[in-house]
């Protein structure tokens, strides 16, 4: 993971201190996911929130350079994520831990799949049946699904709160769990999505094509 230039330092160790969190707390996918982020050249950038629009945001960083080196090479996911930002609204940093750990999660989650999608197009010459090319429906349930996750391995209230506050946590008298029936309205109402409107491809949304 590479910062982008002018990053304040306290905003760059609240990432740092956020991923090591993630791989210290976190399930076999979430390292699997954040371990990837960090050993690659994936580009860190952080704006104010009136700028993103959201807590986080993840892209690619020039979607006609990625569309050159998927038609002249076979990428690896680590390779493929050095084609992807992620971008942090400074005041999600300024909300401690949870916030900015909460993001990362998700957007982490985004990443990796981008990353997933753009190695698999780079080798879909020879490999056709395993282009991965997910739905939005399918990237922000993949992430919600791995947010939640994260907040019950932590276990503290104020995770815990903020899940059941977006519809990913259910809690009942034998405790929290996931709340697939939250989740699925929450895409709904926030995204439009559901299992019959499904949105874009993954391709579609960042412009790339398969070899």
């Amino acid at each position: 993971m590479k910062f982008e230039e002018g990053i304040d330092e306290k905003y760059r160790q609240g990432v740092i201190d956020a991923l090591a969190a993630i791989i210290e707390t976190g399930n076999e996918a979430h390292r699997t996911v954040a371990t990837a982020i960090r050993d690659s050249n994936m580009l860190l950038r952080v704006e104010p929130v009136s700028k993103v629009d959201a807590s986080g945001r993840t892209g690619v960083i020039n979607w006609f350079f990625t569309n050159r080196r998927i038609d002249d090479e076979k990428l690896s996911i680590h390779e493929a994520l050095g084609e992807v930002y992620m971008l942090f609204a400074a005041e999600t940093i300024d909300g401690g831990p949870r916030a900015v750990e909460g993001t990362f999660v998700h957007e982490g989650q985004h990443a990796y799949d981008f990353a997933r999608m753009i190695s698999s197009f780079s080798e879909s010459d020879q490999n056709p049946l395993s282009v991965y090319d997910p739905t939005l429906y399918e990237l922000e349930w993949n992430a919600h699904v791995a947010a939640g996750e994260y907040m019950l391995l932590v276990n503290k209230e104020e995770y815990i709160a903020e899940g059941i506050e977006l519809l990913i946590l259910g809690r009942n008298l034998e405790g929290c769990y996931i709340w697939h029936d939250g989740i699925k309205a929450r895409l709904n109402d926030c995204y439009g999505l559901n299992d019959a409107h499904q949105g874009q491809l993954t391709s579609e949304i960042l412009r790339l094509r398969d070899r």
